[in-house]
């Protein structure tokens, strides 16, 4: 394992006690907790908030991650960090008046002191109005491309758009063979699965439904929670809020050997006598670089939307 502090390479210097690196999807920015022994040799280094970490191993790279907290206790010296800046958490306020989701992702990405991407969804689609409302410029960006059928990704500077449908069709990094009783697996069905949702407010109004879901199920309506302008508007982001809401509620968690192919937003194919065969989705991985152990929680693929 390498250590990268500030851009020089530390690792002889340190010795490592504990390493986790979260790569997270849906707006959550991934992060990283190191414990490194004989705290008092850091403080040559002048360690502050927001400078910058990055690790490496074996072909594994966290990207940069900013310093958010530092606790040197019991000559153990643990560094929490994230990939977002100090600047992208701040909170605040400000409008978007028939805004492209290019330019608002620009703006934010100017405001945070970072870069922006876009893939598979419109980034020419005008948003009439929307406000970002008390909230740091990921937590926003994220609440709107939910909206969009999106999620927001945030890593090595950059905030990345990165359209649901899009990481679902692009093709799977590989395909798993799970048996009944495989240790290291944990599925899990919770929250409500929706037949639809209505979206209402006074200037537009409009719907998705999910056609793999019975006629029974119960719909989700939001009756001016959801700022749609336009009839047009509110359809499209029924269909991103349902696809949010639905693909949500199974849940595969697989723990593997150290495997730094396994990152968010990638689709994992499962081959299985059981439920949870299928695609997936990886929503989150969890690289215990000491031990050697990966964890990647998976959503299944949907694509009954409409």
């Amino acid at each position: 394992m390498e250590v990268y502090y500030q851009g020089t390479d530390i690792t002889d210097s340190v010795q490592v006690k504990s390493c986790i690196v979260r790569d997270n999807g849906g707006g959550r920015s991934d992060s990283l907790a190191i414990e490194f022994d004989n705290a008092s040799s850091w403080h040559s280094w002048r360690a502050e908030e927001d400078n910058q970490i990055e690790i490496t191993h074996n072909g594994y790279d966290s990207g940069i991650m900013y310093v958010n907290r530092i606790t040197p206790e019991n000559d153990v010296y643990t560094i929490i960090a994230s990939s977002l800046p100090c600047k992208a958490r701040e909170k605040g306020y400000r409008s978007f008046y028939k805004k492209s989701i290019e330019e608002i992702m620009r703006q934010c990405a100017m405001e945070s002191n970072m870069d922006f991407s876009i893939y598979g969804i419109d980034e020419k689609i005008i948003i009439p109005y929307i406000e970002r409302d008390n909230e740091g410029c990921a937590a926003f960006l994220d609440r709107l491309l939910v909206l969009e059928g999106a999620t927001l990704k945030c890593v090595n500077g950059k905030y990345s758009a990165i359209g649901i449908t899009y990481a679902q069709e692009r093709e799977a990094i590989q395909t798993v063979t799970l048996e009944a009783t495989q240790e290291g697996i944990n599925y899990m069905q919770n929250g409500t699965v929706y037949k639809g949702v209505k979206i209402i407010t006074p200037y537009g109004s409009g719907s998705a439904k999910d056609d793999n879901v019975p006629e029974n199920h119960i719909w989700y309506t939001a009756c001016g929670k959801i700022p749609a302008k336009s009839n047009i508007q509110a359809s499209r982001w029924a269909r991103g809020k349902l696809l949010d809401l639905n693909r949500k509620c199974e849940k595969l968690v697989m723990q593997t050997e150290f495997n730094p192919g396994l990152t968010a937003l990638i689709r994992i194919d499962v081959d299985s006598s059981t439920k949870t065969a299928g695609q997936w989705l990886i929503q989150d991985v969890e690289h215990d670089l000491i031990n050697l152990k990966t964890t990647a929680t998976m959503h299944r693929c949907i694509w009954s939307i409409n």
